[in-house]
């Protein structure tokens, strides 16, 4: 049977080995005592020399002394004289990926999982660069929390593995932001889910959670990390439950010997560990991270009331991306109730006045709630609010403009009733033998616009008994359809159509039905008639 190990080493160690005689078991355990002072004396002269794009089988454990027989699952990195120079240098020059990597502690498993892992990062190089650039606003926090927390930097990698630095990642299984919790586990280290907030996403507050987690890890599993970084993915109980079968089978209860994990669980810390090979030796992979200076470049600001994000954003110089890519928390582009905080750039901090802050909370006051229902869309909805789809999709943060039936999206308060009094809107029933061209010619309306108004496809069939809004536009309406001035600006005849209630009618001219009633004497138990001519008197 094929050692899977061998997959990933290089011709040279191959042949190496070839030739290597067997040896007892004894001698072997001796060689891997004394190797490291030998290397020590040595320098660097057994190591692979190699630049650019090195391939995997240069393995960073090729030192052309191992044996098909070693225990992978308890080898240690070996650090080398080359490597302890790269560190020092590493140790204080403003680069804060080299920050990281020269204060690495964790010894790294030398087996053909971490193998395995190595040969895919190692092979996507450009990928790993693009998102050591998206780490760049959050790194230096997660940086501080770990150090505070007095938990290896090697963590600062995880969230690569996690969600590549994007803190808008969900998994098929709901879990979201870069450290990705699912909801359960969010809310038992208190990340809030509100309409306006989920604290997954929060890139402090999920920090701070992780933090947590990996310190109850820590402690629960004795510092074993390999054991501790798969419990953070499979959960602790499914650790606790495979360490506890092999202990009543008899079997060994280190990591690597556990069966009873699933594949993404047990290939997990050696996803971490094939990164902090690459990152320690960035120059043998081709590797070049984003350089990411050592200081920190956000602060917080305290929010007391609700504010309108896409409003401060242009008051402060931000683009809407670059405030809610700090903070991806918010659900909308309206924060909510609760007290919170907002990330921002130290360089822009001082845009942040009162004056500024101020003006967000009056444009926050703007917007209200609303629930979609069975039937709604964004079309109608925003004909409806006095908007445009692009906007409700922008500041309820939407992808997509499909509306799901019991989500809470925000909306414009006080524009709708400006579109209704302009009478160029009513609500049509389908009759039978209806046609979305036949509309649009009696409604002296484009068929494109109908059906953008109406949110319908090209292809999609109208039926019997159907609502859709008519909307032409005022000058192109015909003359009984019109609402006629008289005398000024706010008084004029409306001719009743068909559909018609005193209801609709008071509603599109934003006056009441007690005002229509007194204003045309009429009967409020009688219905409208078509034809019928009503005076809508100016409030």
């Amino acid at each position: 049977m094929i050692n899977p190990a061998k997959i990933f080493m290089g011709k040279r160690l191959a042949c190496h080995r070839a030739k290597q005689p067997r040896r007892s078991m004894l001698l072997r355990f001796l060689i891997l005592l004394v190797l490291p002072a030998l290397l020590a004396l040595s320098g660097c002269a057994n190591l692979p020399q190699t630049a650019g794009n090195a391939p995997v089988a240069s393995s960073a454990f090729d030192d052309g002394s191992s044996s098909d027989n070693v225990d992978y699952s308890i080898l240690p990195a070996i650090n080398t004289p080359a490597q302890s120079a790269r560190k020092a240098a590493w140790m204080n020059d403003g680069n804060l990926w080299h920050y990281i990597a020269a204060r690495f502690t964790l010894p790294i498993p030398n087996n053909p999982r971490v193998q395995q892992q190595l040969a895919f990062y190692s092979s996507h190089i450009d990928y790993l660069e693009r998102v050591t650039e998206r780490a760049k606003p959050y790194l230096h926090m997660i940086v501080a929390d770990l150090q505070a927390n007095n938990l290896p930097l090697e963590l600062a990698l995880l969230p690569i593995v996690e969600s590549a630095y994007r803190p808008d990642a969900v998994s098929s299984s709901n879990a979201a932001g870069i450290w990705q919790f699912v909801r359960s586990t969010g809310d038992h280290f208190g990340l809030r889910r509100t309409v306006w907030y989920d604290g997954r996403r929060d890139i402090k507050a999920s920090t701070d959670a992780a933090m947590q987690y990996f310190t109850r890890l820590r402690i629960m599993f004795n510092d074993d990390w390999p054991v501790v970084i798969a419990s953070y993915n499979g959960g602790e109980g499914t650790l606790q439950n495979a360490i506890a079968y092999n202990q009543s089978k008899g079997l060994p209860t280190d990591f690597w010997d556990l069966t009873r994990i699933s594949k993404e669980t047990a290939d997990y810390p050696a996803r971490l560990y094939a990164l902090v090979i690459i990152f320690s030796n960035p120059q043998k992979y081709g590797f070049h991270p984003y350089p990411i200076p050592n200081q920190s470049v956000v602060t917080e600001i305290a929010l007391n009331k609700p504010v309108n994000l896409n409003k401060l954003a242009s008051l402060t110089g931000m683009t809407h991306d670059e405030l809610f890519n700090l903070n991806p928390g918010f659900d909308k582009s309206i924060t909510g109730p609760e007290t919170t905080n907002l990330l921002v750039p130290k360089s822009l901090a001082s845009q942040f006045t009162p004056t500024a802050l101020e003006e967000a909370e009056k444009s926050a006051m703007n917007w209200g709630r609303y629930t979609l229902r069975r039937g709604d869309n964004f079309h109608k909805l925003a004909y409806r609010y006095g908007c445009d789809v692009d906007e409700l999709l922008k500041v309820n943060r939407l992808s997509s403009a499909y509306a799901r039936p019991g989500e809470t999206i925000i909306v414009p308060l006080g524009r709708g009733k400006k579109l209704l009094a302009s009478g160029a809107d009513q609500l049509y029933t389908v009759q039978s033998g209806d046609s979305l061209w036949g509309l649009a010619h009696r409604f002296d309306m484009d068929l494109a616009d109908l059906k953008r108004i109406n949110g319908l496809k090209a292809k999609d069939p109208i039926h019997p008994g159907q609502k859709l809004i008519v909307a032409a536009k005022q000058e192109h309406l015909r003359a009984d359809d019109k609402l006629v001035k008289r005398s000024g600006e706010s008084s004029g005849h409306y001719v009743v159509q068909k559909g018609d209630t005193l209801w609709n009618v008071a509603r599109r001219f934003s006056t009441t039905v007690k005002h229509l009633i007194a204003s045309n004497r009429l009967d409020s138990s009688a219905p409208l008639k078509p034809g019928q001519v009503l005076m809508i008197a100016g409030n």
